[in-house]
């Protein structure tokens, strides 16, 4: 039995002279929260749209469960969809709305009042058959798509950018709903987005996207810590992103050059850096940090100097931006009850851990 739900092997899409979607191949595996992240434009939707099979590839193929997609239309694919708009029928009660898909598909009544039940209560919504679109909440709205598309049993859940049309609050509590109810019903839920937060806090696998390629893919946790182009570096989290070049040291480590050579900085070598290719460095904000920080590095760390040139309050942290002695500008996220060390024109020694400089080639 396959362990991987769809496949996309050399799959393209291409209209007119434009290719949006470019020779990509993936494996989604079954029960997994997989979002395809990236900017407007760089194909995601469009790749949905092919899996869902509203579009068909100019190349390649598309498998669902080990079976081959061509000519297959979208109703006979076994796969549930959820829009950014919900689609609801404002005419149609809750429990009508969650059945309308096995009502088209002809079940019988019962196993339709059935399928509707355990929809609702998989989305929280018990109680709620016989209210209207109108009457509900934003994100109730939301949990009621889910319902409908979830009914029929689906074996793959596709989400286009469901959480848009909500507010901060609501999109952050619905993130929480939404993973809940994956790993409850151990379906495999394809989401895409262009907000790599929402990216970040439900999936198990990230693929991120631009210019209709795979740029990199992997849990969110090895992306966030090992990006392999200053894209994604930048895409996924805040970054220091640095023109930088290399060579070899001693010990496993890489001296780097930043602002004409004016400083050196030591990293550590992950196995994939030849230091003849470095173009960049990325350091995230967070691992700028005041050397005499309470809970010093227990690493090797670079040190540096610099002035403090502006200070943002963002309640639990403070975002700062340093003047580094050399010519460099680095932002550093630094815990508030640093606040009387970050007044703009202060002096402050900074600590990176040669760990936290991540190399890149492009």
């Amino acid at each position: 039995m396959t362990t991987i739900d769809i496949e996309l092997l050399s799959v393209s899409k291409q209209f007119g002279a434009n290719r949006i979607v470019d020779d990509i191949s993936l494996a989604i595996p079954k029960g997994k929260f997989v979002s395809i992240l990236g900017p407007s434009g760089c194909g995601k939707t469009t790749t949905l749209n092919m899996i869902a099979g509203f579009e068909a590839p100019s190349s390649g193929q598309i498998r669902i469960r080990g079976r081959d997609q061509q000519g297959v239309p979208p109703e006979a694919r076994k796969i549930g969809l959820v829009f950014q708009n919900y689609a609801l029928f404002p005419h149609m009660t809750v429990a009508q709305n969650v059945g309308f898909g096995l009502k088209m598909q002809g079940r019988p009544r019962e196993e339709i009042a059935d399928g509707v039940s355990r929809a609702l209560k998989s989305v929280h919504l018990e109680g709620f058959e016989d209210r209207y679109p109108k009457e509900l909440s934003g994100g109730q709205q939301q949990r009621v798509a889910v319902a409908r598309a979830i009914a029929p049993s689906p074996s793959v859940l596709l989400l286009d950018e469901p959480l848009s049309n909500l507010d901060l609050k609501l999109r952050e509590a619905m993130r929480v709903e939404l993973k809940e109810i994956q790993e409850d019903l151990g379906m495999t839920f394809i989401y895409v987005t262009h907000d790599q937060e929402e990216a970040m806090a439900m999936s198990d696998r990230i693929i991120v996207m631009q210019g209709g390629v795979v740029a990199q893919e992997g849990a969110p946790s090895d992306i966030y810590a090992h990006p392999r182009t200053s894209f994604v570096a930048d895409f996924i989290g805040k970054s220091n992103i640095l023109p930088a070049s290399a060579e070899n040291g001693s010990d496993r480590k890489l001296t780097v050059s930043l602002g004409a050579g004016k400083i050196v900085l030591t990293a550590t070598r992950g196995e994939d850096v030849d230091p003849d290719n470095v173009r960049f460095c990325c350091i995230r904000p967070e691992a700028v940090r005041l050397a005499d920080a309470a809970g010093a590095l227990d690493e090797p760390a670079n040190r540096l100097t610099g002035t403090v040139q502006k200070v943002v309050n963002l309640g639990a942290y403070l975002e700062a931006w340093m003047l580094v002695d050399g010519g460099i500008t680095l932002k550093s996220m630094i815990r508030s009850t640093r606040l009387e060390k970050l007044s703009p024109g202060c002096r402050v020694d900074l600590a990176i851990a040669h760990s936290a400089v991540q190399l890149l080639e492009q």
